[in-house]
């Protein structure tokens, strides 16, 4: 990348950091005034009520990136699936607000994703051993991996800061990887949409922190975790079209997130328990109670 990009790529993440710090702190300030504060219930990490909605604020800065891509034709094709991550935003806010049912929420993310596939697209994904190249079936799998982010963003999202972390961890991860490939400096494009994305991402995970890291003056809600997954399953998808990342890559990056709520979700089935309803049997829910401290974990 040239100095021109590295100054472009500094003043947006500083611009996101501060915007979502500043937005934090009005949510808490104003959101439970509008009905927006999250009361503990007996498998919740806190015992104090505290200030919901800071997935709205943690979101903005992404939302005025896209908004600026579009309207510099930087995206075009796959702008429907960044409309769609606004709607699962929508969702999220809502859910944390009137408290939706599944059989709401899921019809809607399953649409959601179905029309950010078709947006993108898929391609030939090569996992090392094999190539998958079928598109119905890779369609699929797409559609039912943002579904399973979203929801498992929102499962591993019962601590301070961890949502928030991976999301840090994960985004700064995804412009280390992409910024060592020779993307086109100075070009608009998918690559540098990708980058670009990446580092807004990174940038407001860290604004949000300053207010969610343990103990938390800020819970990002569904609105946040749900965002959380979509965005990052849009990164994932735009990477692999553009061959950019490798699906493993992925894996790796969520793998802390995948494997708890994978194992969890399977144990609970096993156990014949009803895995569809809320509890506090994830790892990490585990160790900080037993290390009765959300940092360490």
């Amino acid at each position: 990348m040239g100095a021109i990009d590295v100054m472009f790529l500094f003043i947006v993440s500083l611009s996101s950091f501060a915007l979502v710090a500043v937005l934090s702190a009005g949510v808490i300030r104003y959101g439970p005034r509008f009905g927006l504060l999250d009361t503990p219930v007996a498998r919740s990490a806190h015992v104090a009520p505290k200030p919901l909605g800071g997935g709205a604020a943690l979101a903005a800065p992404y939302f005025l990136c896209v908004i600026w891509f579009v309207a510099s034709a930087a995206i075009s094709e796959s702008a429907l699936a960044y409309l769609g991550c606004l709607f699962i935003v929508v969702l999220g806010f809502s859910d944390d607000r009137w408290q939706l049912s599944s059989k709401v929420r899921l019809p809607v993310q399953f649409i959601v994703s179905l029309a950010a596939v078709r947006a993108i697209g898929v391609d030939s994904v090569d996992f090392g051993f094999f190539s998958l190249s079928e598109p119905l079936t890779l369609s699929l799998l797409a559609v039912l991996s943002l579904v399973w982010l979203c929801n498992l963003t929102n499962f591993m999202d019962g601590i301070d800061g961890i949502a928030a972390s991976q999301l840090l961890v994960t985004s700064l991860s995804c412009v280390v990887l992409l910024a060592g490939l020779d993307a086109a400096a100075g070009e608009s494009g998918e690559h540098d949409v990708v980058l670009t994305l990446s580092v807004v991402l990174a940038a407001s995970a860290a604004g949000f922190l300053l207010w969610n890291w343990s103990p938390a003056s800020l819970f990002m809600g569904d609105a946040g975790s749900g965002f959380i997954g979509f965005a990052l399953g849009l990164l994932a998808l735009e990477s692999l079209v553009t061959q950019r990342m490798s699906v493993w890559s992925w894996v790796l990056l969520l793998g802390v997130f995948i494997a708890d709520t994978a194992v969890t979700l399977l144990v609970r089935i096993i156990r014949g328990e009803r895995w569809y309803e809320g509890h506090s049997q994830h790892a990490y829910q585990i160790l900080s109670r037993r290390l009765n401290s959300h940092p360490r974990v």
